[in-house]
């Protein structure tokens, strides 16, 4: 084994071990989420949890090294994570309204899941509603990640040949280093939804920073 391939392979443990930690740090704070009180509420939660439970699955898939799997579920947990934050700030009432009265029509067809603004119109929104800080990471995994998100949700080309060979060690890393960021940005965002601080995320920022992407400066 070659120095950079043992180097990926410990950062990979290091990563695998700190997540496992990281989630049970989190988890507090989601136990401390009081009940919805209104609708926006309930879709910043409702949208949270699809990120929660994409991210635990992530992380389990790795474990196991069903890779394929574990890198298709990458473009719906963003899109949920888009969902939660343009939702917290961004969403109209009306569209939050309509969103939980869906016509029959819609309910029957495939318009339910087209329902709301696409993926760009939705960072457009992010951008105007909220800090740098939240939007820039959101364009940036976009950015470096979209054509390849596309192939493995549609079985394209990329998740077929990945399927005939090892996951290399440094992409299962920057999986999982993703996926941690996005749980953070998810776990500030509902709480903000029920009006509660989280005094408490830098400070596991700082202690999980190897399991984190890289703070971007200003």
């Amino acid at each position: 084994m070659n120095s950079d391939v043992a180097s990926a392979q410990e950062r990979l443990e290091r990563v695998r071990f700190g997540t496992h930690a990281l989630h049970r740090a989190v988890d507090v704070l989601w136990d401390e989420l009081p009940e919805p009180r209104g609708l926006r509420e309930l879709a910043v939660r409702g949208f949270a949890n699809i990120v929660r439970q994409h991210l635990i699955a992530q992380w389990v898939l790795v474990q196991r090294e069903l890779d394929v799997s574990a890198t298709a579920l990458v473009r719906p947990t963003y899109e949920a994570l888009l969902r939660v934050i343009w939702t917290l700030r961004g969403a109209d009432d009306s569209w939050i309204e309509g969103f939980f009265k869906p016509t029959d029509g819609a309910i029957n067809s495939d318009a339910e899941t087209r329902k709301g603004p696409d993926v760009l119109a939705m960072l457009a929104a992010i951008e105007r509603h909220h800090p740098a800080e939240i939007y820039r990471p959101l364009l940036h995994l976009k950015e470096a990640t979209w054509r390849a998100m596309h192939s493995y949700v549609h079985g394209g080309i990329r998740p077929v040949v990945q399927s005939f060979v090892a996951f290399p060690a440094h992409e299962a890393g920057s999986l999982l280093l993703n996926a941690n960021g996005m749980l953070i940005l998810a776990t500030n965002a509902v709480r903000m939804a029920h009006g509660l601080q989280s005094p408490m995320l830098p400070d596991l920022q700082r202690q999980f920073a190897d399991c984190l992407p890289p703070v971007e400066s200003s």
